[in-house]
């Protein structure tokens, strides 16, 4: 077990660092600080007198529907899930990998703990940047009043990469063409079906981050009659559940390619 142990924190410690040194990790950085940019960029304006429409909580609150939940966490965690177990396949060192004398599931759970731990310190730095830059113009009192909006976001912004890292994961070990199928859920189902009405989107992970968000992701008007709602209670269950099938089915897949590997070497 203390084998299992050392090993586990190794590989914890080599995929982020790896993923730190990447090209797809210089790809996310940039992504994660292009709200910074943007918003720099307005405050400039207002200081400069130009009228700015669009600003204050309102913006960030559009920042993080739009943006965070609509682009950036599905798509970091589809290019990094996909290709956690895809790229050792495709680069000839899966055998080395599964070669330790560790069970298959701790290795696959090791290297998604260290992609989870990158994901989730850049995501809170940029949200955390973009929220203070959103509300300057209020001042350190009008932040306070919003500490318990911006943590209800980053919490959010937290759980949808841990299920969506874990779907993604999924899809790297079960799909020869995990980018396609990761796209076509990412953004074909997830931010498709999340905003439709009804009850269909029940089964997406997005329409259960919506519920946890401070902000107004419903239909208006006529269509919220059709529209389905929910507790907070009710979108985290649905959330660990999700998280935690994605995760087990990946353990599982983790270990049929062991064995197919065996296979083929014998």
């Amino acid at each position: 077990m203390a084998a299992w142990s050392e090993a586990a924190k190794a590989l914890f410690s080599h995929t982020a660092g790896q993923m730190t040194r990447s090209v797809k990790g210089f790809v996310f950085l940039g992504l994660a600080l292009f709200p910074w940019g943007l918003l720099l960029l307005l405050q400039l304006l207002i200081w400069r007198g130009v009228p700015v429409g669009l600003g204050g909580s309102t913006l960030y609150g559009n920042l993080v529907v739009a943006y965070y939940m609509g682009f950036l966490i599905p798509l970091c965690a589809l290019f990094f899930g996909v290709a956690l177990i895809a790229d050792e396949a495709e680069g000839g060192t899966l055998p080395y990998l599964f070669g330790r004398p560790v069970p298959r599931h701790v290795v696959f759970l090791a290297k998604f703990a260290g992609m989870e731990s990158v994901l989730l310190a850049g995501t809170a730095v940029s949200m955390a940047g973009a929220f203070v830059l959103s509300n300057l113009e209020a001042g350190a009192l009008g932040m306070a009043k919003g500490a318990g909006d911006f943590l209800m976001d980053l919490t959010a912004a937290w759980l949808g990469l841990l299920v969506y890292g874990a779907l993604f994961s999924l899809i790297g070990l079960a799909f020869r063409r995990p980018l396609f199928w990761g796209f076509l859920v990412g953004f074909g189902w997830e931010n498709l079906v999340a905003w439709l009405p009804g009850f269909l989107k029940r089964i997406t992970i997005l329409f259960h981050l919506h519920t946890l968000m401070p902000e107004h992701t419903e239909p208006k008007g006529l269509l919220n009659l059709l529209a389905a709602s929910e507790s907070k209670a009710a979108a985290l269950a649905f959330l660990a559940v999700y998280g935690a099938a994605f995760l087990a089915l990946s353990c599982v897949l983790a270990r049929r390619i062991e064995a197919a590997h065996l296979e083929r070497e014998g």
